[in-house]
């Protein structure tokens, strides 16, 4: 059985350093509603849309860190190139 306190503790790391908080959340944001493991591009492109400002801006949203340097342990990085949570109790 996976503990879900363990997921709490790793999130509670991952959020608490100011200069990856904004990106890691994104990108968790992003993990946790997708339906499918998403290629490290789709959410490059996802990321880049401003809905407010009616935009999309590659270079100035685009994550420019890692997932597994954002997310540590959370995220698996897959031989295809996709991006998911380690786990599906992630999402819970």
């Amino acid at each position: 059985m996976i503990d879900n306190g363990r997921y709490a503790r790793i999130v509670d790391r991952v959020l608490r350093d100011p200069s990856v908080k904004e990106d890691a959340t994104r990108l968790l944001g992003w993990l946790v509603c997708a339906k499918r493991p998403l290629k490290w591009h789709e959410i490059q492109g996802a990321i880049s849309i401003d809905l407010e400002a009616q935009d999309v801006d590659f270079e100035e949203r685009r994550l420019r860190v890692d997932s597994k340097d954002l997310c540590g342990s959370l995220v698996e990085k897959r031989t295809d190139g996709s991006i998911e949570l380690v786990h599906l109790t992630a999402k819970l």
